[in-house]
């Protein structure tokens, strides 16, 4: 799952910082109701999201990446539903592997898919059911790597070869990427809510070495081991 700006990036940022579990949630009552669900002597679970892309009335934290740093999240559970990222989870749910993918932890994510001759679904959780080219960069740099690779069929699928020919001008013009993703719809959104610098960090690549892993059956996301 693909969602830049900024649930994936965020979800990265959160484990990298050393939360204990994700649960991401579709709606904002379901994520109220299941904080509420721990009991002692666990901390008390953090709510997180935004509606908007602005954070949720009552909830701890919203969903800009540097929010989630060792301090405020190290050692807890987040409960955590946005609008386009958690949805976008909720309808993976049927596949046999769910990891979550950023330009944050791009080169981990595709040396483990080269490392898996499985089917790879990019699935980009886009704005509101509609397309969005920040998500396209991140699945058609996942695309080219693949590509390079060579034991995944990449040319064979017009979306994919789409999406790859998208990228592949900015892949080693990170200024080019960082513009590209200021002027998709999802930067638009937060650069006119003050949010560039969120746009600024999701757009540095391989800045963590990780994968979160989503198990849909516990409704939890932790690091991959």
């Amino acid at each position: 799952m693909i969602d830049v700006l900024r649930a994936s990036t965020t979800i990265t940022h959160a484990l990298a910082a050393g939360c204990h579990a994700i649960h991401p949630c579709r709606d904002v009552e379901t994520a109220r109701t299941l904080a509420q669900g721990n009991s002692a002597p666990d901390p008390p679970r953090l709510l997180a999201g935004e509606r908007g892309g602005i954070r949720i009335d009552g909830f701890d934290l919203d969903n800009s990446p540097a929010s989630f740093t060792p301090s405020h999240v190290g050692g807890r559970t987040i409960v955590f539903t946005t609008t386009n990222g958690t949805a976008a989870l909720d309808t993976c749910r049927g596949a046999d592997h769910i990891i979550v993918a950023s330009f944050s932890n791009l080169g981990t994510v595709c040396h483990y898919l080269a490392q898996h001759a499985l089917p790879v679904h990019l699935v980009c959780a886009g704005t509101n059911g509609h397309v969005t080219a920040e998500d396209c960069l991140c699945a058609g740099a996942i695309g080219l790597s693949l590509q390079k690779h060579g034991n995944h069929d990449t040319d064979s699928h017009d979306a994919t070869r789409m999406v790859t020919d998208l990228f592949a001008p900015m892949s080693d013009a990170p200024d080019a990427l960082l513009h590209a993703l200021r002027g998709s719809h999802g930067g638009r959104n937060l650069s006119q809510l003050g949010f560039d610098t969120d746009i600024v960090l999701a757009s540095r690549q391989d800045t963590l070495d990780l994968i979160p892993c989503y198990d849909s059956q516990n409704q939890t996301i932790t690091m991959l081991a």
